[in-house]
């Protein structure tokens, strides 16, 4: 492999993957692996990316590492600090923090943060690059944009600029209800059973989360829901609850993968909010790719 122009990566705090990108953002080859900041021993980060990139250091000598995530937290490699919204790309890339590794070039993209007008803060690492992906691949320069995940973000941009966000923490209460609480105790399985799901997305949607989740145990007490149907049921009303405190008036744009996109999907539609879907792997090739093409115009085409 002879064409690789610079080596992109997305390192959160449970997994690490990267590409092998060519003078057009192509991917040449991809690595993946489980091993994120918490695995990483003795701080011996570089020792993980030669172990899952080492043959491309020996292909490409010369090519720039970009990275973005958690690797860029006070506790990953090298602390990148956060960036104040609104927050454009350029000034994304403006704020990098560079340094390098035997002479190659070693970059890492901050995150965001914003305050929540109450007195404090939200942060978030590796989505904000995402988010000006998919608005590259989508030609938007203003969305509502929900991205699902442990740390589900919903943020907007205007104009072009990452204006505003917020953090719910919708993955991890499921996994905290499901598996540590007395709420989830009495749940056998995870299968999505779609009828529980929209009755808990109807929950959620309606009523206080603190006492819509309690159903899940009521119920299944009373015998008003199977064991089987509980873990549907918590992701809808979680999922609900989520949805119902945002101001949404137009079409939102909805970046994820997987099982998470099927199932906000299946929850928007529900819930009666239209909405356009952008891959958010994709989102994350493209805004790093984008973000390359501005560190290194002369090796990346625009």
């Amino acid at each position: 492999m002879t064409r690789i122009t610079f080596i992109a990566v997305d390192w959160g705090s449970s997994s690490f993957r990267a590409w092998a990108l060519d003078h057009e953002g192509q991917i040449l080859d991809s690595r993946s692996g489980p091993d994120g900041l918490k695995t990483v021993e003795n701080r011996d980060f570089p020792g993980v990316l030669s172990k899952h990139c080492g043959d491309w250091f020996v292909d490409a000598p010369k090519a720039p590492v970009l990275m973005q995530g958690m690797v860029g937290a006070r506790t990953g490699w090298v602390e990148a600090a956060y960036a104040p919204c609104p927050a454009r790309f350029d000034r994304l890339v403006e704020q990098a923090t560079h340094f390098d590794i035997d002479g190659r070039a070693m970059v890492i993209l901050p995150g965001a943060t914003a305050a929540d007008g109450a007195g404090g803060n939200d942060v978030m690492r590796g989505e904000e690059i995402q988010i000006f992906g998919a608005a590259r691949l989508t030609g938007r320069k203003a969305a509502t944009i929900c991205i699902p995940g442990t740390h589900s973000k919903w943020a907007r941009l205007e104009d072009g600029a990452l204006t505003a966000f917020r953090t719910f923490i919708t993955g991890e209460l499921y996994q905290l209800l499901l598996r540590q609480s007395l709420v989830g105790a009495l749940a056998e399985g995870e299968t999505m059973d779609d009828t529980a799901f929209r009755r808990g997305l109807d929950r959620g949607a309606a009523l206080p989360l603190s006492h819509a989740v309690f159903a899940a145990r009521a119920s299944t007490l009373t015998g008003g829901m199977a064991p089987g149907e509980v873990a549907a049921f918590l992701s809808g009303v979680l999922i609900g609850a989520e949805w119902a405190a945002q101001e949404v008036a137009e079409d939102v744009l909805l970046m994820a993968s997987g099982v998470l996109a099927d199932r906000y999907a299946t929850a928007l539609t529900h819930l009666g909010t239209r909405f356009d879907s952008v891959d958010a792997d994709a989102a994350t090739l493209a805004g790093l790719t984008r973000a390359a093409q501005s560190l290194w115009p002369e090796r990346v085409a625009a």
